[in-house]
Parts: structure tokens; sequence; C-alpha cells
């Protein structure tokens, strides 16, 4: 019985590491196998514009926005219209805002991003503030 345990043992292991060398040396997905992100059509290198919290604010005729998160870092408040719902993401670094879009993007969504800025909200909703505060609007897949 002791053999058969170190038996099993030994190839679960070999399976578990055959399988993460396998992920880590397999070749990277490409063109549309991975096509669960897009990006709105836009140069890569274009700059983004930049707008702080009271530029958006006031771009979504918000006068008390619900504050979510208030970090060193990061700074998240929502506003709830009839037409929908905002949550506004600031960020202090662009490093801080990358990771955040890099983790948002496992739920879905569509997002309105500028530098060191975030709203998400409904598709419509982001075109529109898109026209006021400009920015790249970036469709995720759940």
């Amino acid at each position: 019985m002791k053999h058969l345990r170190i038996i099993a043992a030994f190839s679960l292991t070999f399976l578990g590491v055959s399988l993460a060398a396998l992920t880590i040396f397999a070749p990277a997905p490409s063109g549309t196998a991975s096509a669960h992100h897009h990006r709105a059509p836009a140069a890569v290198d274009t700059p983004l514009p930049a707008a702080g919290l009271d530029r958006i604010l006031a771009a979504i005729e918000c006068d008390r926005p619900a504050v979510q998160v208030d970090a060193t870092d990061l700074h998240e408040v929502s506003w709830q219209t009839d037409a929908g719902r905002y949550f506004i993401m600031t960020f202090t670094t662009r490093a801080g805002q990358e990771a955040w879009l890099k983790e948002a993007q496992a739920y879905g969504g569509t997002y309105l991003v500028g530098d060191r800025w975030t709203v998400v909200s409904a598709p419509d909703l982001l075109t529109a503030l898109h026209a006021r505060l400009g920015g790249r609007i970036e469709n995720h897949q759940h």
C-alpha cells in the first residue's frame, strides 16, 4: 500500500509539472484566438487625455458622487443618473491604472480610459462621455 501511495504521488507530481511546463512554453495565442479584449481603433502611442476627477464629474453633471474607495493610489466614486450608473476611478500612477485594468478585464464591461483615469458605465453613456473627455473606449468580454 505504501508503494502505491508513492507511485500515485509521483504520478500526480509529474502530471502537475508537465502541465506547468506546457503552459509556460506553449506559444501565445494570436489574432482572433484571443479576441476577448477589444480596444477601439486608435494608435497605441497616441497620448491619452488627462482629466482630473472634477472635470470628469462636471462632464457627467455630477454634484454629489458616492465615494467607493479613497486610498493613496486609487480614488473611486460612483454616480447614478436616470440613464445609468457611472464608476469613476482616478489613479496616482499609470502603473496602478494598468494593474487595475488588467484585473478588471476578467469581469468584462466597457471602459473609457484616459491618462490615470477610467470610467466604467454602459457603452452608450461612455460614447457620449468620450465626445466630451476624449480617451479610448475598451470593451472586455467576460
